[in-house]
Protein backbone atom coordinates (compact mmCIF):
# COMPACT_ATOMS: atom_id res chain seq x y z
CA UNK A 1 0.00 0.00 0.00
CA UNK A 2 1.18 3.59 -0.69
CA UNK A 3 0.42 7.07 0.82
CA UNK A 4 -0.13 9.89 -1.96
CA UNK A 5 -0.04 13.42 -1.88
CA UNK A 6 -0.99 15.72 -4.77
CA UNK A 7 2.40 15.54 -5.88
CA UNK A 8 4.18 12.78 -3.80
CA UNK A 9 3.75 9.65 -3.06
CA UNK A 10 4.62 9.23 0.78
CA UNK A 11 4.98 5.74 2.67
CA UNK A 12 4.51 1.91 1.90
CA UNK A 13 2.87 -0.77 4.26
CA UNK A 14 3.50 -4.99 4.31
CA UNK A 15 -0.42 -5.41 5.61
CA UNK A 16 -2.88 -3.64 7.60
CA UNK A 17 -5.22 -4.53 11.15
CA UNK A 18 -5.55 -3.20 14.48
CA UNK A 19 -3.26 -4.32 17.29
CA UNK A 20 -5.68 -4.74 20.51
CA UNK A 21 -4.39 -7.15 22.68
CA UNK A 22 -2.02 -10.57 23.26
CA UNK A 23 -2.97 -13.65 25.32
CA UNK A 24 -0.70 -16.44 25.37
CA UNK A 25 -1.49 -19.83 24.15
CA UNK A 26 0.37 -22.58 25.49
CA UNK A 27 -0.65 -25.24 23.24
CA UNK A 28 0.64 -23.50 20.35
CA UNK A 29 3.50 -21.72 22.00
CA UNK A 30 2.55 -18.67 20.19
CA UNK A 31 1.11 -15.59 20.97
CA UNK A 32 -1.89 -14.76 20.22
CA UNK A 33 -3.26 -11.16 18.63
CA UNK A 34 -6.92 -10.44 18.29
CA UNK A 35 -8.22 -7.75 16.51
CA UNK A 36 -11.35 -5.39 16.24
CA UNK A 37 -11.97 -6.56 12.40
CA UNK A 38 -12.45 -10.67 14.16
CA UNK A 39 -9.23 -11.80 12.55
CA UNK A 40 -6.23 -13.17 14.79
CA UNK A 41 -2.72 -13.16 14.01
CA UNK A 42 0.20 -14.00 15.96
CA UNK A 43 2.94 -12.02 17.34
CA UNK A 44 6.24 -12.61 15.61
CA UNK A 45 9.16 -13.75 18.25
CA UNK A 46 11.00 -11.97 19.95
CA UNK A 47 14.10 -13.49 18.37
CA UNK A 48 12.94 -13.57 15.14
CA UNK A 49 13.68 -17.28 12.92
CA UNK A 50 16.96 -17.70 10.90
CA UNK A 51 18.70 -14.65 13.71
CA UNK A 52 20.84 -14.80 17.11
CA UNK A 53 20.84 -12.53 19.85
CA UNK A 54 24.33 -10.97 18.38
CA UNK A 55 23.05 -10.13 14.89
CA UNK A 56 20.74 -7.47 16.81
CA UNK A 57 23.81 -5.68 18.15
CA UNK A 58 25.44 -2.61 14.99
CA UNK A 59 29.14 -4.49 16.24
CA UNK A 60 28.36 -7.43 15.01
CA UNK A 61 27.66 -6.38 11.49
CA UNK A 62 30.34 -4.12 11.47
CA UNK A 63 32.91 -6.31 12.66
CA UNK A 64 32.31 -8.50 9.19
CA UNK A 65 32.19 -5.76 7.21
CA UNK A 66 34.89 -5.23 4.58
CA UNK A 67 35.22 -1.58 4.86
CA UNK A 68 33.69 -0.04 7.82
CA UNK A 69 35.29 3.18 8.34
CA UNK A 70 35.61 4.07 4.45
CA UNK A 71 34.13 7.44 3.43
CA UNK A 72 31.82 6.63 1.29
CA UNK A 73 30.92 10.16 0.26
CA UNK A 74 32.49 13.73 1.19
CA UNK A 75 30.43 16.73 2.43
CA UNK A 76 30.96 18.17 -1.04
CA UNK A 77 29.69 14.93 -3.22
CA UNK A 78 26.80 14.76 -0.73
CA UNK A 79 25.73 18.32 -1.49
CA UNK A 80 26.11 17.03 -5.36
CA UNK A 81 24.14 13.47 -4.47
CA UNK A 82 21.12 16.07 -3.50
CA UNK A 83 20.77 18.19 -5.91
CA UNK A 84 20.62 14.72 -8.47
CA UNK A 85 17.64 13.51 -6.06
CA UNK A 86 16.01 16.72 -6.47
CA UNK A 87 16.24 16.72 -10.38
CA UNK A 88 15.62 13.36 -10.33
CA UNK A 89 12.32 13.39 -7.99
CA UNK A 90 11.74 17.81 -9.53
CA UNK A 91 11.09 18.31 -6.05
CA UNK A 92 12.06 21.91 -4.78
CA UNK A 93 15.57 21.81 -2.74
CA UNK A 94 14.81 24.54 -0.57
CA UNK A 95 11.47 26.15 0.77
CA UNK A 96 12.77 29.82 -0.09
CA UNK A 97 13.23 28.80 -3.78
CA UNK A 98 9.50 27.86 -4.04
CA UNK A 99 7.12 30.40 -6.53
CA UNK A 100 5.77 33.24 -5.89
CA UNK A 101 2.40 32.25 -6.77
CA UNK A 102 0.51 29.23 -7.95
CA UNK A 103 -2.39 28.73 -10.27
CA UNK A 104 -5.40 29.10 -8.33
CA UNK A 105 -7.28 26.87 -10.95
CA UNK A 106 -4.51 23.89 -11.15
CA UNK A 107 -4.37 24.01 -7.46
CA UNK A 108 -7.89 23.56 -6.57
CA UNK A 109 -8.33 21.31 -9.52
CA UNK A 110 -5.45 19.16 -8.08
CA UNK A 111 -7.24 19.61 -3.98
CA UNK A 112 -10.69 18.31 -5.55
CA UNK A 113 -9.05 15.31 -7.60
CA UNK A 114 -7.52 14.11 -4.05
CA UNK A 115 -11.32 14.50 -2.71
CA UNK A 116 -12.64 12.67 -5.50
CA UNK A 117 -10.51 9.96 -5.46
CA UNK A 118 -11.58 8.57 -1.45
CA UNK A 119 -14.82 9.42 -2.58
CA UNK A 120 -15.22 6.86 -5.59
CA UNK A 121 -12.65 4.63 -3.32
CA UNK A 122 -14.54 2.68 -0.30
CA UNK A 123 -12.94 3.76 2.93
CA UNK A 124 -14.45 2.65 6.58
CA UNK A 125 -14.50 4.96 9.60
CA UNK A 126 -13.24 4.20 13.15
CA UNK A 127 -16.97 3.12 13.81
CA UNK A 128 -16.86 0.53 11.18
CA UNK A 129 -19.19 2.36 8.83
CA UNK A 130 -18.20 3.28 5.26
CA UNK A 131 -17.45 7.05 4.56
CA UNK A 132 -20.54 8.41 2.78
CA UNK A 133 -21.64 11.94 1.80
CA UNK A 134 -22.21 12.74 5.17
CA UNK A 135 -18.90 12.34 5.76
CA UNK A 136 -17.68 14.08 2.46
CA UNK A 137 -19.63 16.87 2.36
CA UNK A 138 -18.23 18.99 5.31
CA UNK A 139 -14.99 18.40 4.33
CA UNK A 140 -15.32 19.77 0.61
CA UNK A 141 -17.26 22.90 2.18
CA UNK A 142 -13.89 23.34 4.27
CA UNK A 143 -11.33 22.54 1.63
CA UNK A 144 -12.96 25.97 -0.31
CA UNK A 145 -12.73 24.42 -3.46
CA UNK A 146 -14.15 27.57 -5.60
CA UNK A 147 -11.45 29.08 -8.20
CA UNK A 148 -13.25 32.32 -7.75
CA UNK A 149 -11.03 35.54 -7.17
CA UNK A 150 -7.51 36.25 -8.43
CA UNK A 151 -6.00 33.81 -10.77
CA UNK A 152 -2.92 32.93 -8.57
CA UNK A 153 -1.98 31.99 -4.88
CA UNK A 154 -0.49 34.26 -3.52
CA UNK A 155 2.23 31.66 -1.82
CA UNK A 156 2.78 32.34 1.85
CA UNK A 157 5.90 30.92 4.80
CA UNK A 158 6.00 29.06 7.83
CA UNK A 159 7.75 26.78 10.10
CA UNK A 160 6.47 24.38 11.75
CA UNK A 161 7.02 24.31 15.35
CA UNK A 162 5.28 21.32 17.14
CA UNK A 163 5.54 17.91 15.40
CA UNK A 164 2.65 17.49 13.24
CA UNK A 165 1.01 14.71 11.17
CA UNK A 166 0.29 15.80 7.75
CA UNK A 167 -3.26 14.77 6.71
CA UNK A 168 -4.65 13.95 2.49
CA UNK A 169 -7.86 15.70 3.76
CA UNK A 170 -8.31 18.42 6.74
CA UNK A 171 -9.77 16.23 9.00
CA UNK A 172 -8.30 14.87 12.19
CA UNK A 173 -10.68 11.39 11.98
CA UNK A 174 -9.20 9.16 10.29
CA UNK A 175 -10.37 6.43 7.04
CA UNK A 176 -9.28 3.22 6.67
CA UNK A 177 -9.09 0.37 4.11
CA UNK A 178 -11.00 -2.14 5.86
CA UNK A 179 -13.07 -1.89 8.73
CA UNK A 180 -10.75 -2.34 12.19
CA UNK A 181 -7.68 -0.90 9.90
CA UNK A 182 -7.29 1.47 12.42
CA UNK A 183 -3.41 1.91 12.29
CA UNK A 184 -3.41 2.17 8.92
CA UNK A 185 -4.85 6.08 8.81
CA UNK A 186 -5.51 6.11 4.74
CA UNK A 187 -5.35 10.35 5.70
CA UNK A 188 -2.10 9.83 6.74
CA UNK A 189 0.40 11.22 4.57
CA UNK A 190 3.43 12.05 6.84
CA UNK A 191 4.87 14.05 9.73
CA UNK A 192 6.38 16.91 10.17
CA UNK A 193 9.16 18.05 13.19
CA UNK A 194 9.71 21.06 14.87
CA UNK A 195 11.95 23.42 12.28
CA UNK A 196 10.04 22.37 9.27
CA UNK A 197 10.07 25.10 6.84
CA UNK A 198 7.05 25.22 4.67
CA UNK A 199 5.24 26.96 1.96
CA UNK A 200 1.69 27.44 2.64
CA UNK A 201 -0.60 27.10 0.06
CA UNK A 202 -3.96 27.40 1.30
CA UNK A 203 -6.38 27.88 3.83
CA UNK A 204 -9.41 25.91 5.24
CA UNK A 205 -12.53 28.07 5.25
CA UNK A 206 -12.76 27.68 9.40
CA UNK A 207 -9.23 28.65 9.54
CA UNK A 208 -7.81 25.72 11.67
CA UNK A 209 -5.51 23.81 8.20
CA UNK A 210 -3.27 25.05 6.22
CA UNK A 211 -2.28 23.34 3.21
CA UNK A 212 1.69 23.00 3.00
CA UNK A 213 4.25 21.50 1.12
CA UNK A 214 7.76 20.81 2.98
CA UNK A 215 10.81 19.78 0.42
CA UNK A 216 9.33 16.10 0.54
CA UNK A 217 5.56 16.09 0.73
CA UNK A 218 2.50 17.91 0.99
CA UNK A 219 -0.73 18.02 2.97
CA UNK A 220 -3.08 19.77 5.54
CA UNK A 221 -1.41 20.48 8.77
CA UNK A 222 -3.37 21.98 12.02
CA UNK A 223 -2.81 25.57 12.60
CA UNK A 224 -1.46 26.06 15.70
CA UNK A 225 1.32 23.70 14.91
CA UNK A 226 2.62 26.60 12.48
CA UNK A 227 4.58 30.08 12.89
CA UNK A 228 4.30 31.91 9.91
CA UNK A 229 7.50 34.00 8.47
CA UNK A 230 8.68 35.51 5.76
CA UNK A 231 10.52 34.01 2.95
CA UNK A 232 13.83 35.41 3.85
CA UNK A 233 13.79 33.75 7.54
CA UNK A 234 13.11 30.00 5.88
CA UNK A 235 16.86 30.26 4.91
CA UNK A 236 17.63 29.94 8.46
CA UNK A 237 16.67 26.15 8.25
CA UNK A 238 19.89 25.57 6.00
CA UNK A 239 22.14 28.08 6.74
CA UNK A 240 25.76 27.06 6.85
CA UNK A 241 26.72 28.52 10.33
CA UNK A 242 27.23 25.95 13.01
CA UNK A 243 24.13 22.97 13.89
CA UNK A 244 23.81 20.34 15.78
CA UNK A 245 21.74 17.13 14.41
CA UNK A 246 19.88 14.52 16.43
CA UNK A 247 21.45 11.39 16.35
CA UNK A 248 19.45 9.26 18.99
CA UNK A 249 16.29 7.58 17.83
CA UNK A 250 14.00 10.69 19.34
CA UNK A 251 15.72 13.29 21.50
CA UNK A 252 13.28 15.51 24.08
CA UNK A 253 13.56 19.42 23.80
CA UNK A 254 13.53 21.17 26.72
CA UNK A 255 12.86 25.37 27.13
CA UNK A 256 15.48 24.94 30.12
CA UNK A 257 18.86 24.21 30.69
CA UNK A 258 18.55 21.95 33.53
CA UNK A 259 16.18 19.66 30.65
CA UNK A 260 13.08 19.92 33.13
CA UNK A 261 11.04 22.05 31.38
CA UNK A 262 9.74 19.71 28.40
CA UNK A 263 8.38 21.47 25.23
CA UNK A 264 8.48 18.29 21.97
CA UNK A 265 10.49 16.08 21.39
CA UNK A 266 12.75 15.99 17.37
CA UNK A 267 13.47 12.81 15.63
CA UNK A 268 16.93 11.61 14.43
CA UNK A 269 18.76 13.66 11.33
CA UNK A 270 16.56 16.86 12.71
CA UNK A 271 18.52 19.85 12.24
CA UNK A 272 18.60 22.97 14.63
CA UNK A 273 21.03 26.19 14.90
CA UNK A 274 23.70 25.83 17.58
CA UNK A 275 24.23 28.40 19.95
CA UNK A 276 25.96 27.28 22.55
CA UNK A 277 27.50 23.52 24.47
CA UNK A 278 27.50 22.70 28.01
CA UNK A 279 28.42 20.12 29.61
CA UNK A 280 25.05 17.93 29.52
CA UNK A 281 23.11 19.99 27.27
CA UNK A 282 23.41 22.07 24.35
CA UNK A 283 21.61 25.29 23.07
CA UNK A 284 19.98 25.27 20.09
CA UNK A 285 17.49 28.28 18.44
CA UNK A 286 14.27 26.86 19.28
CA UNK A 287 11.14 28.49 16.78
CA UNK A 288 8.22 28.94 18.55
CA UNK A 289 4.50 30.53 17.94
CA UNK A 290 4.13 33.93 19.16
CA UNK A 291 -0.14 34.57 20.01
CA UNK A 292 -0.35 36.61 16.78
CA UNK A 293 0.68 33.28 14.95
CA UNK A 294 4.21 34.65 13.79
CA UNK A 295 7.60 33.27 14.58
CA UNK A 296 9.19 34.26 17.56
CA UNK A 297 12.54 32.51 18.88
CA UNK A 298 13.77 31.22 21.96
CA UNK A 299 16.62 29.05 23.13
CA UNK A 300 15.98 25.42 23.81
CA UNK A 301 17.77 22.11 24.96
CA UNK A 302 18.67 19.06 23.95
CA UNK A 303 20.66 16.91 25.61
CA UNK A 304 23.94 16.62 24.65
CA UNK A 305 24.55 12.61 24.00
CA UNK A 306 21.63 13.02 22.09
CA UNK A 307 23.20 15.21 19.32
CA UNK A 308 26.12 15.99 17.26
CA UNK A 309 27.94 19.05 16.13
CA UNK A 310 27.17 19.06 12.19
CA UNK A 311 26.53 15.84 10.17
CA UNK A 312 28.40 12.55 10.85
CA UNK A 313 30.97 11.28 8.66
CA UNK A 314 29.15 8.99 5.90
CA UNK A 315 30.65 6.00 6.85
CA UNK A 316 29.49 1.82 6.62
CA UNK A 317 29.80 2.11 10.70
CA UNK A 318 28.41 5.63 10.96
CA UNK A 319 25.13 4.18 8.87
CA UNK A 320 24.68 0.82 10.62
CA UNK A 321 25.01 2.21 14.24
CA UNK A 322 22.50 4.88 13.30
CA UNK A 323 20.35 2.07 11.75
CA UNK A 324 20.84 0.04 15.23
CA UNK A 325 19.95 3.01 17.32
CA UNK A 326 16.25 2.87 15.97
CA UNK A 327 16.28 -1.14 16.96
CA UNK A 328 13.17 -2.26 18.12
CA UNK A 329 11.35 1.13 18.04
CA UNK A 330 7.57 0.44 17.07
CA UNK A 331 6.30 0.79 13.08
CA UNK A 332 3.75 4.35 12.43
CA UNK A 333 2.45 4.24 9.20
CA UNK A 334 3.00 7.60 7.66
CA UNK A 335 4.55 8.81 10.92
CA UNK A 336 1.35 7.48 13.14
CA UNK A 337 1.78 8.14 16.87
CA UNK A 338 4.74 10.08 16.15
CA UNK A 339 6.48 6.58 14.93
CA UNK A 340 8.28 5.56 11.21
CA UNK A 341 7.40 3.22 8.71
CA UNK A 342 10.14 1.63 6.36
CA UNK A 343 11.11 5.05 4.21
CA UNK A 344 11.11 7.50 6.97
CA UNK A 345 13.42 4.73 9.09
CA UNK A 346 15.85 4.76 6.00
CA UNK A 347 15.43 8.52 5.57
CA UNK A 348 16.09 9.35 9.08
CA UNK A 349 19.25 6.84 9.23
CA UNK A 350 21.00 9.09 6.45
CA UNK A 351 19.58 11.89 7.17
CA UNK A 352 22.40 12.23 9.84
CA UNK A 353 24.99 12.10 7.36
CA UNK A 354 23.55 14.80 5.50
CA UNK A 355 21.82 13.09 2.85
CA UNK A 356 18.12 13.95 1.94
CA UNK A 357 16.74 11.08 0.74
CA UNK A 358 12.70 11.02 -0.65
CA UNK A 359 9.94 10.23 1.71
CA UNK A 360 8.63 7.19 -0.24
CA UNK A 361 10.27 4.02 -1.13
CA UNK A 362 9.03 3.45 -4.57
CA UNK A 363 11.29 6.94 -5.07
CA UNK A 364 13.65 5.77 -2.99
CA UNK A 365 14.11 3.30 -4.40
CA UNK A 366 15.67 4.96 -7.92
CA UNK A 367 18.32 6.75 -6.19
CA UNK A 368 21.34 5.52 -5.82
CA UNK A 369 24.25 3.80 -7.83
CA UNK A 370 21.68 0.01 -9.19
CA UNK A 371 23.51 -3.28 -8.60
CA UNK A 372 23.14 -5.81 -11.71
CA UNK A 373 21.74 -8.87 -11.13
CA UNK A 374 18.32 -10.70 -10.03
CA UNK A 375 17.93 -11.64 -6.36
CA UNK A 376 15.52 -14.62 -7.18
CA UNK A 377 17.87 -16.41 -9.46
CA UNK A 378 21.36 -14.73 -8.35
CA UNK A 379 21.61 -14.31 -4.72
CA UNK A 380 24.78 -14.75 -3.85
CA UNK A 381 26.02 -12.77 -7.07
CA UNK A 382 23.80 -9.82 -5.66
CA UNK A 383 24.98 -9.72 -2.00
CA UNK A 384 28.53 -10.17 -2.99
CA UNK A 385 31.12 -7.97 -2.19
CA UNK A 386 32.80 -7.66 -6.05
CA UNK A 387 28.97 -6.53 -7.20
CA UNK A 388 28.97 -4.03 -4.81
CA UNK A 389 26.78 -4.79 -1.77
CA UNK A 390 28.01 -3.51 1.68
CA UNK A 391 26.60 -3.59 4.48
CA UNK A 392 24.86 0.12 5.62
CA UNK A 393 24.71 1.54 2.18
CA UNK A 394 22.97 -0.54 0.18
CA UNK A 395 18.73 -0.64 -0.19
CA UNK A 396 17.08 -3.94 -0.46
CA UNK A 397 13.90 -1.84 -2.43
CA UNK A 398 11.09 -4.01 -3.02
CA UNK A 399 7.25 -3.05 -3.63
CA UNK A 400 6.11 -0.49 -0.97
CA UNK A 401 9.00 -1.73 1.32
CA UNK A 402 12.41 -0.66 1.61
CA UNK A 403 15.44 -2.25 3.47
CA UNK A 404 18.98 -1.43 4.94
CA UNK A 405 21.51 -4.24 3.83
CA UNK A 406 23.57 -5.21 6.28
CA UNK A 407 25.73 -8.15 5.36
CA UNK A 408 25.67 -12.11 4.63
CA UNK A 409 26.07 -14.90 6.91
CA UNK A 410 26.00 -18.88 5.67
CA UNK A 411 25.00 -17.31 2.74
CA UNK A 412 21.92 -15.59 4.11
CA UNK A 413 21.66 -12.07 3.61
CA UNK A 414 20.20 -9.93 6.38
CA UNK A 415 18.88 -7.03 6.61
CA UNK A 416 17.27 -4.39 9.13
CA UNK A 417 13.64 -2.55 9.07
CA UNK A 418 11.32 -1.01 9.83
CA UNK A 419 8.16 -3.78 9.18
CA UNK A 420 4.59 -4.55 10.38
CA UNK A 421 4.62 -8.45 9.73
CA UNK A 422 5.71 -11.56 7.43
CA UNK A 423 3.53 -14.74 6.45
CA UNK A 424 4.26 -18.32 7.04
CA UNK A 425 2.68 -21.66 6.06
CA UNK A 426 0.67 -23.54 8.73
CA UNK A 427 0.04 -27.07 8.88
CA UNK A 428 -2.68 -27.43 6.89
CA UNK A 429 -0.98 -25.00 4.22
CA UNK A 430 -2.70 -22.03 4.90
CA UNK A 431 -0.96 -18.26 5.38
CA UNK A 432 -0.55 -17.21 9.02
CA UNK A 433 0.77 -13.71 9.36
CA UNK A 434 3.27 -12.90 12.47
CA UNK A 435 3.12 -9.18 13.24
CA UNK A 436 6.89 -7.94 13.87
CA UNK A 437 5.50 -3.92 13.81
CA UNK A 438 8.75 -2.49 14.95
CA UNK A 439 12.49 -1.99 13.47
CA UNK A 440 13.72 -5.39 13.56
CA UNK A 441 16.95 -7.56 11.72
CA UNK A 442 15.60 -10.19 9.52
CA UNK A 443 16.78 -12.58 7.22
CA UNK A 444 16.09 -11.94 3.53
CA UNK A 445 14.14 -15.70 3.59
CA UNK A 446 11.79 -14.66 5.86
CA UNK A 447 8.37 -15.72 4.74
CA UNK A 448 9.23 -18.47 2.46
CA UNK A 449 6.70 -20.84 1.30
CA UNK A 450 3.82 -18.46 2.19
CA UNK A 451 1.92 -17.32 -0.48
CA UNK A 452 3.44 -14.12 -1.44
CA UNK A 453 7.05 -15.45 -0.79
CA UNK A 454 10.25 -14.42 1.10
CA UNK A 455 11.18 -10.92 1.13
CA UNK A 456 14.17 -12.51 -1.24
CA UNK A 457 11.88 -13.43 -4.34
CA UNK A 458 10.19 -10.09 -4.20
CA UNK A 459 13.37 -7.71 -4.20
CA UNK A 460 13.02 -5.28 -6.95
CA UNK A 461 16.14 -3.65 -6.95
CA UNK A 462 19.16 -3.04 -4.96
CA UNK A 463 21.08 0.30 -4.98
CA UNK A 464 23.98 1.69 -2.95
CA UNK A 465 23.93 4.87 -1.85
CA UNK A 466 26.38 6.77 -4.04
CA UNK A 467 27.45 7.68 -7.20
CA UNK A 468 25.74 8.94 -10.18
CA UNK A 469 22.13 9.31 -10.18
CA UNK A 470 19.73 8.35 -13.40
Amino acid sequence: MFRYSLRILAAGALAAALFSGCAADRGLIKKECRFESGRIYFAAPTLLPGTTVEMKTPGYWISRHPYPDRLIMGPDEIVDFNSGICRLTGVIPDIPLFPERISRKAFSASLRRQLERFRRGRYYRLDGSAADNAFYSPIEENMVLSVSGAADIDVRFAYVVRNADQRLLPVKEGLNASPGDADFDELQNSSLGPGTPVAVLHTSRDGEWHYVSSTVSEGWVEEGRLAFCGREETRDADSGGDFAVVTAARADIYLDPGLKEYYDYARMGDRFILKSAAPGAVEIVLLLRARDGRLKRASGYISIDEVNRGYLPYTPRNAIRQAFRMLNTPYGWGGMYGEQDCSQFIREVFSVMGIKLPRNSSVQAQVGRPLACDPAKEKEKCFSRENGAAGGITTVCLNGHIMLFLGTEGGRPYAIHDGWAYRVRDAEGKDEVRLVNRVAVTGLDLGEGSSKGSFLSRIKCLRTIAGDLP
